[in-house]
């Protein structure tokens, strides 16, 4: 994470002006998470009996009332736990379809700000971390933080050696050591999809997304993955990366390069169709860049990671991408990598064998239908398949999915490998995003570029079923 022009106003859900820091305590959380599921219970049970005495537009207002009040009180849980479980409040709110519109607008919430720890707290972590006093370090160091994320969060500053304007990244005490104690808190309200994934399969899921989310919480860990993306995206146009700053991070205090600029969300939204189509082909060239030539995903696309940077020269008619928090990262093999590649181009193709062949390889569930299973992804990977500018503020995939799923009930048994989970997740953030901004990108012809430069296709070779 980095700085920004316009600074957001505190969190409707914050704390008083002190602030708390989160709770660590397993048994708090624990009672936090359990409180908060049976109160939202109780209210949907209520909704339900109370619908038989209402008429339909009654019910209308009541349900849109109770989804506020529900949004609300998750959001300001969440927001004050911290850690994994803002994690997946944020994760929620990435898709705009995903949840009704009242549940949506206080979530997405969780990705922009959230109740803040006090300085008291983050000098005694910075100094703690540094061995040092404040002072002896930093010429300046922000008293009010500039961001406020699930693990930590963000300061600006002035080191005192060499004046460098920095971003400090302070993670919240404690919290680290909350992260597999809250997967599992939660992996007990995710039980309910056991009647359609198999317990193996669920928990290996939460598995991995446990240790995808403890390894974020090491912030030397995410200084090297700041200097490898420097390194991977560094001939990518209009991309920019900040240097850490080795000599004052440490796990649990992040110093790096501090970017000036605006958030990229309400930057697309007043910026010009020409604009907003240079900005997300940067940022699906980053992401098949990082995932299919180097191997690395960037798995946490929420807009607050991204800033577009002001007082720097336009590139290609947009000014530069500054790709700011990389703690979330995930490593995969090629092997795994080119596999995807295998399964687009079989899709392409309307290749059954061969779809069939990766998907066992990749280790989804088998015993499909593969026509099912060719269908499903004709509605969840459209701009992939088809070889045009797809307007992504039009494009409802809501609607279609929900339909397929209603005529088509088993291929919710087609459950993914674990590996693959944080791949589908990005991809649904940067779908979600292009989506509220109103995005036209021919995605397509970036991801044949790349099949083509992995040599899985001959130039002018296969083209989308569409286009036969």
């Amino acid at each position: 994470m980095a700085n920004e022009a316009d600074d957001e106003p505190a969190s409707p859900h914050a704390p008083d002006a002190a602030g708390k820091a989160p709770t660590s305590s397993r048994f708090s959380r624990f009672a936090k998470l359990s409180g908060l599921t049976a109160s939202v219970t109780a209210r949907h049970l209520g909704q339900r009996v109370a619908a038989a005495f209402r008429d339909e537009d009654a019910q209308q207002r009541a349900t849109h009332e109770a989804q506020k009040k529900t949004a609300s009180e998750i959001t300001r849980t969440l927001g004050e736990l911290k850690g994994a479980a803002m994690k997946v409040g944020q994760m929620m709110a990435t898709d705009p379809e995903l949840l009704p519109p009242p549940m949506l607008e206080q979530l997405s919430t969780l990705q922009h700000s959230a109740p803040s720890m006090p300085f008291a707290t983050v000098k005694g972590v910075v100094e703690g971390a540094l061995g040092r006093p404040l002072d002896d370090v930093f010429a300046s160091f922000s008293e009010q933080p500039i961001g406020a994320a699930s693990i930590g969060q963000v300061h600006c500053g002035v080191l005192k050696d060499d004046g460098s304007k920095v971003a400090i990244k302070v993670q919240y005490p404690g919290i680290a050591d909350t992260i597999r104690s809250d997967m599992k808190n939660l992996g007990n309200l995710f039980a309910l999809l056991r009647t359609q994934v198999p317990k193996d399969r669920l928990d290996a899921w939460l598995e991995e997304f446990t240790s995808v989310l403890e390894r974020e919480s090491d912030y030397l860990r995410e200084a090297d993955n700041l200097e490898r993306f420097h390194v991977v995206l560094k001939g990518t146009r209009g991309v920019r990366v900040p240097a850490p700053v080795p000599e004052h991070t440490r796990k649990n205090v992040l110093v790096m390069e501090f970017f000036d600029g605006k958030k990229l969300e309400p930057w697309l939204l007043q910026a010009t169709e020409a604009q907003r189509t240079t900005q997300a082909a940067r940022l699906m060239e980053v992401f098949l860049q990082t995932m299919h030539r180097h191997h690395l995903l960037h798995a946490d696309p929420h807009p607050g990671n991204f800033l577009v940077l002001t007082g720097e020269p336009d590139i290609d008619g947009a000014p530069p991408l500054g790709l700011l928090d990389a703690g979330c990262v995930r490593e995969y093999d090629a092997a795994f990598t080119d596999e995807l590649i295998r399964f687009l181009v079989a899709l392409w193709r309307h290749d059954a064998d061969e779809m069939v062949a990766v998907t066992m390889r990749l280790g989804f569930s088998a015993g499909q239908d593969i026509e099912e299973v060719y269908e499903w992804n004709q509605i969840i990977l459209g701009p992939l398949l088809e070889d045009r500018d797809w307007d992504f503020g039009a494009w409802k995939i809501r609607d279609d999915a929900m339909r397929f799923l209603l005529s088509h009930p088993n291929i919710k048994a087609w459950s993914p490998p674990r590996e693959i989970l944080f791949y589908v997740r990005t991809l649904a953030g940067l779908r979600g995003l292009l989506h509220k901004t109103g995005v036209k990108l021919n995605v397509y012809r970036l991801a044949r570029a790349m099949a083509e430069e992995r040599g899985f296709l001959r130039a002018r070779g296969a083209r989308p079923r569409a286009d036969s």
